[in-house]
């Protein structure tokens, strides 16, 4: 059972850099193609380079922290008909942009843990988001208010994950070429997620693309992050083969982010991210333990301070639960 969990966790945790780093991608190269079209993201990538514009100026901060949250649309059993846009989270990144430090680092949050907020009855931390209904904006207040109340660390902005528009973006360069090593076979109707993938060299459009990298049934942690690097790499090939959707990309991939950022910031975490070196990104996951009484998860408060100062959180206050086996 710990296994099992754990392994989930770690799955969370790369799914969350992939779409991270394809994010970055997508803007980085993007950025390229809005300067061509002489837009105002462009003029701003311009304009903060030719005044050497620092990313905290624009942010009126040192840091921006941010929650990332990948959200499937909640389906009635069958996937016909959608329940609500604002579904469970699946997967919850807490990262930070450090522009002082140059540095770029997160911690995964397990979608078990439970929290117990005052004014909410006690619940799993991804059930937050689906609070919402159908206003997503509600949805992601509720998230970062658990994830504040939770761990203690004041959440700069939160950004949902569209992955319409990460298909919509995969498209829009015609597809990406990939080795699939063996018969990949998936289907979950409530998430209306359907992979079926023979093994061969090919190209795969948007829905096989997003079904290549969410793909998890009995493979290792390994396997999967081997899958979304080979994408990542065919994807970038893709695109500078095609100068011309530059602009558009970039655009695709604001929506990907659910345009959380507007052009002025949108620029400068582009530039900022050319300031970051590999050894400079670090990721992690939240510690935590199984409880006795429930399928949950809680906070490990032994480890979690010293996690939080590793991965550059060392403001975080955590909330010290009394109930459900929590440490007082």
């Amino acid at each position: 059972m710990a296994k099992s969990k754990q392994k989930s966790i770690w799955l969370k945790l790369l799914s969350g850099i992939f779409y991270i780093s394809l994010c970055a991608l997508a803007i980085g190269v993007g950025v390229i193609g809005y300067v061509l079209k002489d837009s105002s993201v462009g003029k701003e990538v311009v304009m903060q380079s030719i005044r050497g514009t620092k990313p905290e100026a624009i942010f009126d901060k040192d840091s921006v922290t941010l929650l990332v949250l990948g959200c499937d649309e909640d389906r009635y059993y069958g996937g016909k008909q959608i329940l609500s846009n604002s579904a469970r989270s699946d997967m919850m990144l807490l990262t930070k942009l450090d522009f002082k430090k140059k540095r770029l680092t997160g911690v995964s949050i397990p979608r078990d843990l439970l929290v117990e907020m005052p004014g909410f009855r006690a619940n799993k931390i991804n059930a937050f988001h689906a609070m919402g209904g159908k206003d997503p904006e509600r949805g992601k207040a509720l998230a970062k208010q658990a994830v504040e109340y939770v761990l203690g660390v004041n959440v700069d902005r939160v950004i949902t994950l569209n992955f319409e528009a990460f298909k919509d973006m995969i498209d829009l360069v015609g597809g990406v070429e990939v080795f699939v090593e063996k018969p990949l076979h998936y289907d979950d109707r409530r998430g209306n997620l359907h992979i079926h993938l023979d093994p061969g060299r090919q190209v795969l459009k948007g829905e096989d693309a997003m079904g290549f990298v969410r793909y998890r049934k009995g493979d290792s942690d390994f396997k999967r992050q081997e899958r979304q690097k080979n994408l990542m790499f065919s994807f970038r090939e893709r695109v500078m083969s095609q100068p011309g959707k530059l602009g558009d990309i970039a655009e695709k991939a604001r929506e990907l982010t659910g345009h959380a950022l507007d052009e002025k910031e949108i620029a400068a975490v582009a530039l900022f991210a050319q300031k970051i070196g590999s050894h400079n990104i670090k990721m992690g996951q939240v510690p935590v333990r199984e409880l006795e009484r429930f399928y949950f998860l809680g906070l490990d408060y032994d480890k979690l301070n010293d996690t939080m100062v590793e991965y550059n959180f060392p403001e975080a206050r955590p909330t010290l639960y009394h109930q459900y086996g929590y440490r007082q």
